[in-house]
């Protein structure tokens, strides 16, 4: 070995679980890598995906009966999906925090909008470029802003929500800003511009984060998605301003609510086709490198379950069951189902296992990446938060309070999946409001350990400010 190929394998002994790359690359790791069989392996890539507030069961793969999402079912089958993920939160903020530090929200303590990542905390960027990865993120939340400090770690980093740097001034007219905020177009496009600029023939291995906004209220997809799965609709609905529109209530006509969750799933289509070029780009790239994709949602959406619409509200499942993808040819059989309980606390862990790194030093998530590899099911209760909510969720039971914990009720999930019957938890499962109660405990006093700081002041340009009010998180 002379010349440019000894100068790459020098540069992939660098990179922690050299020799089993090395190892991998005499045989070629699938088929679609075989056209790189005559040169040193290039160490893998890591893309993660999160989809803003997404239910798992408007996609395909977890049983919509609607065709939602094609090419994120395709993603699946090639891969590994958790049949029950979860959400710490409804809301974006806490979620990616806890995406990004494997960490639940009583430790992490970014429980509110006026709070951010503690600065002396390392999320996966950061560790991952510690690995000697490029970092790019290409975003669109306002909650993803980098005051909140989500960037760091990243090289590069963009966020299509904000005024700044998606180009165009804030506006009163929500219409306008509606339009404006269909970006799944414009992330993509960013993504795919970084991949081929800085990435795909890259002899350093790289790390790419894409969160699309498109699904969030309002739900208001481009043609013909606005009326793909409901074409006959003659109302007179107008689903601007969800959160404040007074003709979308409890007690809507049913027609009107179907509309709405029509539109809801025309947003999740436009966003899967959208996503569909990405997939593309990557299975393209696998020529050159092993490339671990997994996708996630931060939270999902209530549509009157429980009489509420949106989220950042409550901890039921609508609220928090989130698809979790995993695709990594290398490792994970094509149809992999996990069944049991994990959540996003776990994602880190995860992805840093299967990529052979050191885990996150600090995260109590678990590397579940042996489970994806034998395809075997894995448990791991959930706790649960939002405001005074703490709630704690296994496989089919959740023990929940709202304020004080002596109020707790119990759901019996295999009697009453939709939660529609809370029972006194102190009577109908004293056993596992005691897990709630120690879970909480453990977290509290890991999160006084650790020192952490998630309590100084956030501050936020104007127009984002502005833009959180217009959403309806802040007053």
């Amino acid at each position: 070995m002379i010349g440019a190929e000894a100068a790459s394998a020098a540069r992939v002994a660098h990179f922690p679980g050299a020799r089993r790359w090395l190892a991998l690359g005499v045989g070629c790791w699938t088929a679609a890598l075989l056209a790189a069989c005559s040169q040193p392996p290039r160490p893998p890539a890591l893309v993660l995906i999160s989809i803003d507030s997404l239910r798992a069961d408007r996609l395909g793969v977890y049983g919509a009966g609607r065709d939602t999402s094609p090419a994120i079912d395709e993603l699946a089958s090639e891969g590994a999906l958790f049949e029950a993920a979860l959400a710490p939160s409804p809301w974006t903020l806490a979620s990616h925090v806890t995406l990004f530090t494997g960490l639940p929200v009583a430790v992490h303590r970014v429980s509110a909008p006026d709070r951010k990542l503690d600065p002396a905390r390392q999320p996966l960027a950061a560790s991952l470029r510690d690995h000697g990865f490029s970092t790019a993120a290409f975003v669109s939340s306002p909650f993803l802003d980098r005051a909140y400090g989500v960037d760091r770690g990243f090289d590069t980093y963009r966020n299509f929500q904000s005024a700044s740097e998606a180009g165009f001034p804030p506006s009163e007219d929500s219409h306008d800003r509606s339009h404006r905020d269909r970006s799944a177009d414009r992330v993509v496009d960013a993504a795919l511009d970084w991949l081929q600029a800085e990435a795909i023939d890259s002899a350093q291995p790289w790390f790419l984060f894409v969160h699309i906004w498109d699904v969030h209220y309002d739900y208001d997809p481009p043609p013909p998605y606005d009326s793909i799965f409901d074409p006959d609709y003659a109302g007179g609905l107008d689903p601007s301003r969800l959160k404040f529109n007074p003709q979308i209530h409890a007690g809507m006509p049913a027609r009107d609510l179907e509309h709405l969750r029509a539109l809801y799933d025309g947003e999740v289509r436009w966003v899967d086709s959208q996503l569909d070029r990405l997939f593309g780009a990557l299975r393209d790239a696998e020529r050159n490198r092993p490339i671990l994709i997994s996708l996630v949602a931060d939270h999902g959406e209530e549509f009157f379950e429980h009489g509420n619409k949106a989220h950042f509200k409550t901890l039921f499942d609508e609220s928090l069951r989130v698809p979790w993808i995993v695709r990594y040819p290398v490792a994970i059989a094509p149809g992999t189902r996990i069944a049991g309980v994990v959540g996003l606390e776990d994602v880190a862990p995860t992805l840093l296992g299967l990529l052979g790194l050191s885990p996150l030093p600090e995260a109590t998530g678990k590397d579940l990446s042996t489970a994806l590899r034998e395809g075997r099911a894995v448990t791991r209760p959930q706790l649960l938060q939002f405001g005074l909510q703490r709630a704690l969720r296994g496989v089919d039971w959740k023990v929940a309070y709202r304020g004080n914990i002596a109020d707790a009720v119990y759901y019996d999930l295999k009697r009453d999946p939709l939660e529609q019957a809370p029972q006194p938890a102190a009577d109908a499962a004293p056993k596992r409001l005691g897990r709630l109660r120690n879970r909480l405990s453990r977290a509290h006093a890991l999160a006084e350990s650790l020192h952490w700081d998630a309590a100084a002041p956030v501050e936020l340009d104007d127009a984002t400010g502005d833009r959180l009010r217009e959403l309806g998180y802040i007053d």
